[in-house]
């Protein structure tokens, strides 16, 4: 007996092409032949491929725009900060990139704008420096030239006085010029620091006996206190002139019959250095800006003073190359007191002194 087919088959190979489709079934001992029109299908297939073009089309078309729109978007804050940049090269600093998200671009413009207002902080800051110093050199050196010209006129008794004045105004220029060549050597990264144990209280006695004819002068009565034993790691010369300026600075906005303290002593867990006065003291406003260059409280007193503003932004710099701190406290009509916390071990206490 032969083996009876189970499976429908399709005759017509090419039912595409045709009108009809033509296939052939088993059924019992014979098989079945069906016909269909292709009429319906074809309709059926060719919508389908309308249909399929169609969607095609349009997501090309929709990811054609999402394509577009994410490129501006994307690429909108690279342009703006394209433009920024060439108009910070030309020197516009007046530039504002709006920052829309916190990832990497918006970071990216975060810094260009900051950029910008480091850079305009830093050249109106220099065009202050340029003014403050051609005025702090401009006013002794007029001072030099009119004395100085009044002494070669006139054969006289007063040319001593001239000669003083002269001297005194040529001094203070040395001394300005100096700070500015200090602070230049500062911001080059060319100031160096020599470090090196001495005796902290013989330091301190040694600087009160090199100021106490102007103290004494003024009648300020300077007190040190300081434990005789310990020793301190520093530059000696840089911390010298640290401590100078200090005391010059709280000698000359101090009152004669006043009491000026310098004292070293260990609070909270940290040795201190304090330069104490009972002056005329810092206004609150002014306090934040008193270690900025050229920075006074009191401009108009300044010259009667004899102050360029650099005393204290020196000190800062070599308080912060030894890695020390400073910190300024200060309330009107009642006084100033200046603390620098030493570092961490740069004081060898008694005990270990003495070992």
């Amino acid at each position: 007996m032969a083996k009876s087919h189970t499976r429908e088959k399709s005759v017509e190979k090419h039912w595409e092409d045709e009108k009809y489709i033509a296939s052939v079934s088993p059924f019992k001992n014979g098989y079945v032949y069906m016909f269909k029109d292709t009429k319906q299908v074809q309709q059926l297939i060719s919508q389908m491929n309308h249909h399929f073009w169609i969607a095609g089309l349009l997501a090309f078309g929709i990811t054609l725009i999402l394509i577009i729109l994410l490129s501006r978007i994307l690429a909108r804050p690279l342009i703006n900060m394209k433009v920024a940049t060439k108009k910070i090269a030309k020197g516009d600093l007046s530039v504002e990139i709006p920052v829309y998200s916190k990832d990497e671009l918006g970071q990216l413009a975060e810094s260009i704008r900051t950029l910008a207002r480091e850079w305009n902080h830093l050249r109106e800051e220099r065009s202050e420096f340029l003014a403050s110093i051609s005025h702090e050199l401009r006013t002794p050196l007029t001072y030099i030239k009119g004395y100085a010209d009044i002494a070669r006129k006139n054969n006289c008794a007063d040319n001593e006085t001239y000669l003083n004045i002269i001297y005194e105004e040529a001094a203070k220029l040395s001394d300005m010029i100096q700070n500015l060549f200090d602070l230049a050597k500062m911001d080059r990264n060319s100031f160096q620091i020599q470090k090196q144990n001495f005796p902290l209280f013989q330091m301190l006695k040694q600087i009160e006996h090199k100021l106490s004819p102007a103290f004494q002068n003024k009648r300020i009565i300077l007190t040190v206190k300081c434990h005789p034993s310990i020793l301190l790691i520093a530059d000696p010369v840089r911390f010298e002139q640290v401590v100078i300026n200090l005391l010059d600075n709280a000698y000359k906005y101090s009152e004669p019959h006043t009491n000026i303290f310098l004292t070293v002593k260990k609070a909270d867990g940290a040795w201190k250095l304090i330069v104490q006065d009972h002056g005329k003291g810092i206004p609150e406003e002014d306090l934040p800006y008193i270690f900025e260059r050229f920075y006074r409280v009191d401009k108009s007193r300044s010259r009667s003073f004899g102050g360029t503003g650099l005393g204290l932004a020196i000190v800062k710099e070599i308080v912060e190359a030894h890695n020390w701190h400073i910190h300024a406290d200060s309330r009107e009509g009642i006084g100033t007191t200046m603390e620098i916390r030493f570092q961490g071990g740069d004081i060898i206490e008694e005990a270990a002194a003495r070992r």
